[in-house]
């Protein structure tokens, strides 16, 4: 009998993610129309590295703006 290995966070978000994929989507859309810019840049960061599976950088300059690296 094997022992069950345990998810990591990741893959456990990954699956709740797929089993309420209309609630993810509708979830992510309030987030990429948020007033705040940080919370925008997250989630459009969220959607590119879901989509492309790499990772991306954020960068904060001087005047507290973020930016995207690449």
């Amino acid at each position: 009998m094997k022992k069950s290995q345990r998810k990591t966070p990741i893959e456990q978000s990954d699956e709740i993610f797929e089993k309420n994929l209309v609630k993810a989507a509708e979830t992510m859309i309030s987030l990429l129309n948020s007033r705040d810019e940080r919370v925008r840049m997250s989630a459009t960061n969220y959607v590119i590295e879901k989509i492309t599976s790499r990772p991306i950088i954020l960068v904060v300059d001087r005047y507290n703006h973020l930016k995207r690296s690449t």
